[in-house]
């Protein structure tokens, strides 16, 4: 049903909008509820610094130096996680020193993934932010940053964000609306409440990290990538026949350690299709009947995968593949990211992007295939089979053709078990995020 509002010319806000979206009734109504508050203020008041990147800059993005955090690297949660992050050099950074990132600074989305928030912690300090993010130094006299953060990660602060997009050829938010939100300032301890919070589940996310971290570390041992000369060589020779063979003369291509890499690979003589199905579960939308919806923006650097609640009409056109429990999905866009996931028990019927190929594993465990398809040098072999430039896609033929490297039982078990001890520590981490946005949703209502 259609609603109405109307506003006076003096109730006019921010920068004199006059676009009827602006003042729809929900966003007067959560304005109401934030002016009552017994002390408020807006962002702007409680910041040193809010400052977005020149934008007629062009980054030229490199594998190494320094960290850019773009709006993808924020996930539904307002956790930045560099699954996806590009670099670039020291001295291109140094050229900007406003867009340095400091420990507890806050980083909002204003174009693309609009409205996402993170909050920086120390892995990312010293990272730079793209054009496309505005940096929020906060001022901690003033105000808990992480009271903050989670704040505009609540329902409260996801409001105001939607209210502030200017729908223009493409979503946005200026700065100065983001000055102009408003924040309840409760008591110091219950500030200290929701860092506490958050504190343990940072923790718990960095634990989930580090199991990952080790599963990998695991699998590379034991197929002997431990002791394997995987640098990048300068100068070194083919013969003709051999490029006439693989149809390419891009000298990348035939780096030593990928022929190294592949040979180890290869000495289970197994590949992907004798390990594992492509699995196919058409998925059609329905108007008013919503879906859990995963996309590529939504993989970890751990191996598991948030989804978005979508409406069925809402469908993006890519909504293809219905997933379920222990499938394994896998980017074909630009695999050097390793964007590869675990479908959890609870994300049974979820929905994936035709971006990725869906598996089934028969015979291997879905941890130990998910660990091997995120394994740093598979992931860069799959990128050198890549076709285009703008979109470089893996085919599934090739996905399938992939040799597979065994461990033996015990290791696959250790695997297992790892994975899934550290997909405990994602979820713990998780119901603490949104314990800590139900503390400041309850208070903002007097529910506390």
């Amino acid at each position: 049903m259609a609603q109405i509002s109307m506003v006076r010319k003096s109730q006019l806000e921010g920068a004199m909008r006059l676009d009827a979206e602006y003042y729809q009734p929900k966003y007067l109504e959560i304005a109401r509820i934030l002016k009552q508050q017994p002390k408020v203020a807006n962002v702007g008041s409680l910041c040193k610094l809010i400052y977005r990147y020149p934008s007629f800059y062009n980054l030229v993005y490199q594998d190494h130096g320094v960290l850019v955090l773009k709006g993808e690297d924020i996930d539904a949660q307002g956790v930045i996680d560099n699954t996806k992050a590009d670099h670039i050099s020291r001295e291109t950074s140094e050229s900007f020193p406003k867009t340095i990132l400091k420990k507890y600074d806050l980083i909002i989305s204003v174009r693309g993934y609009v409205g996402k928030t993170g909050l920086v912690d120390s892995e990312y300090e010293g990272a730079i932010i793209s054009p496309n993010l505005i940096r929020l130094e906060v001022d901690s006299s003033k105000i808990s940053p992480v009271y903050l953060w989670v704040f505009l990660n609540s329902r409260y602060g996801n409001l105001q964000i939607a209210r502030a997009k200017m729908q223009t050829s493409q979503e946005t938010i200026v700065s100065s609306d983001i000055k102009n939100m408003l924040v309840p300032l409760p008591s110091l301890s219950f500030q200290t409440e929701i860092e506490n919070i958050v504190e343990i589940a940072t923790k718990q996310g960095f634990q989930s990290k580090s199991l990952y971290l080790q599963a990998e570390q695991l699998l590379l041992d034991e197929i002997g990538f431990k002791d394997l000369d995987l640098s990048h060589q300068l100068c070194w020779t083919v013969p003709f026949k051999k490029t006439k063979e693989a149809g390419r003369l891009d000298a990348e291509h035939f780096q030593p350690k990928y022929e190294h890499a592949l040979s180890l690979l290869g000495q289970s003589g197994l590949q992907v299709k004798d390990i594992a199905k492509v699995s196919k579960d058409p998925f059609k939308a329905r108007a008013g009947q919503p879906f859990n919806y995963i996309e590529i923006g939504n993989v970890h650097s751990n191996g598991l995968a948030d989804s978005e609640k979508v409406l069925g009409e809402a469908a993006p056109s890519r909504a293809t593949w219905a997933v379920h429990t222990n499938d394994v999905i896998t980017s074909t866009v630009r695999p050097i990211r390793r964007l590869s996931a675990l479908i959890e028990e609870e994300q049974e019927g979820y929905v994936c992007s035709s971006g990725f190929v869906v598996f089934q594993a028969t015979g291997i465990q879905p941890e130990v295939f998910l660990v091997f398809l995120r394994l740093p040098i598979v992931c860069e072999i799959l990128d050198l089979k890549t076709k285009a430039s703008m979109y470089p896609a893996i085919s599934t033929d090739d996905l399938l053709e992939l040799p597979v490297a065994m461990p033996p039982k015990r290791v696959s078990e250790q695997i297992v078990q790892l994975i899934g001890d550290g997909h405990r520590a994602w979820r713990k981490s998780r119901r603490l995020l949104e314990e800590a946005k139900s503390k400041v949703e309850n208070l903002i209502e007097g529910k506390a």
